[in-house]
């Protein structure tokens, strides 16, 4: 008997050389030991029938050289998968001669056939099973129609029963090499599945930690364009900014207004109360700037106690209005501060576009200029920017 599994067309594409390496030293070991099998079958079956020694030799050769020296050829091969195809192949074609030149016993030739068959049927599939099925049949049945030999079906008890101890052992052999391929597939699914568990893991913890770090980004950037003091924007973010604003305006012909902001006599607040003191009146004075701001407002600390607003899509005439409104509040605002109560005032400069420039650096240029006439002009008021009066007051 020569219970051998067939390899499956390996090297088929997306198989792996070490695996059909693998594969083909568990067929030869299969084979081996099935070969020993066949060998007491046909011994059994030929004693006592005179045959000469060509025939014991043949036997012996087929049986017990021919599967290591096919096998020693088959791992050498460029391809071993399709080289140990190829082996099976003329197995059938070796077991099919053997079996019509003893005239088809029986239980010999169906015990070849049967693992055979299997073998193919197990790693080839349907259609390799075929070719191997034809090859045993044909070639043998050719040779006993042109030779004239007879049938012969019938084997003795011994045969028989060898023939079933090595359908037996074939079955078991197989059976336990499969049991194993499977478990090994287990195995790998097992592991690749917690590969994936442990992938999706990693994943979400990349993705949990990019969110972070984009968090972080935008607080890192937050922080970098607010000033820690007030918590309103500083100077850089309105550089990125009033630009951006001016020309969004421009392009949609809306309005935009600015003020530039200064707290009265702040210096006299440090001296007498303590820097400490003036850091809570800036604070108070951005509180309220914040609170009142739309949400297209921008409002910074533009310098020491200089605020600056920037308000796109707000008429002079609006601007003014709400300049005025917050003047009052904040002066009617008392700031506590440990034993001392507080009070301030403010002074504003409102230019606006397109009235009084169309460029960044001039509408804050004509805002300062407002400002300095609020402080001219005794505080604590706001003054829009008037370029006639600018012209008269600086000519010589």
């Amino acid at each position: 008997m020569r219970p051998e599994p067939a390899l499956s067309n390996a090297a088929p594409a997306g198989s792996a050389p070490g695996h059909a390496l693998g594969l083909l030293r568990m067929i030869h070991r299969i084979r081996a030991s099935g070969s020993v099998m066949g060998l007491l079958m046909l011994a059994s079956h030929l004693h006592g029938a005179g045959h000469g020694a060509l025939v014991w030799t043949l036997l012996a050769l087929h049986f017990l050289l021919y599967p290591h020296l096919v096998h020693a050829w088959a791992i050498r091969s460029a391809n071993p998968g399709r080289a140990g195809l190829h082996i099976f192949l003329l197995d059938a074609a070796l077991l099919g001669l053997w079996s019509a030149w003893l005239g088809y016993p029986l239980w010999i030739s169906f015990t070849f056939f049967l693992c055979n068959v299997v073998s193919v049927m197990l790693y080839h599939g349907l259609r390799g099973t075929l070719l191997a099925a034809a090859l045993f049949i044909v070639p043998g049945t050719a040779w006993l129609q042109l030779s004239g030999a007879p049938l012969n079906p019938h084997t003795s008890a011994l045969t028989t029963g060898l023939s079933m101890v090595g359908l037996t052992v074939f079955l078991l052999l197989v059976s336990r090499m499969t049991l194993q391929r499977n478990v090994k597939l287990r195995e790998t699914r097992e592991a690749l599945r917690h590969s994936k568990h442990a992938l999706h893991g990693a994943n979400d913890a990349l993705r949990l930690q990019l969110a972070e770090i984009h968090i972080l980004q935008a607080r890192l950037s937050e922080q970098a364009n607010r000033d820690p003091l007030t918590g309103l924007y500083n100077r850089r973010y309105l550089d990125s900014t009033l630009e951006r604003e001016l020309a969004r305006c421009q392009r949609e012909d809306q309005p935009l207004s600015l003020m530039l902001i200064d707290l009265d006599h702040f210096k006299r607040i440090n001296d007498t109360a303590g820097h400490q003191a003036g850091d809570e009146v800036l604070r108070q004075l951005a509180d309220l700037l914040a609170s009142h701001a739309r949400l297209g407002d921008v409002a910074c600390r533009y310098g020491g106690e200089e605020f600056l607003l920037l308000l796109p899509g707000m008429p002079l005439e609006v601007a003014q209005e709400r300049a005025e409104r917050w003047r009052q509040d904040f002066a009617a605002t008392t700031i506590a501060f440990g034993e001392l109560t507080l009070r301030a005032t403010l002074s504003v400069g409102i230019a606006g576009y397109p009235v009084h420039g169309s460029q960044a650096p001039l509408l804050i240029r004509n805002a300062d200029h407002a400002l300095y006439r609020a402080k001219a002009e005794g505080r604590n008021r706001v003054v829009v920017y008037d370029p006639q009066r600018t012209v008269a007051e600086n000519r010589p």
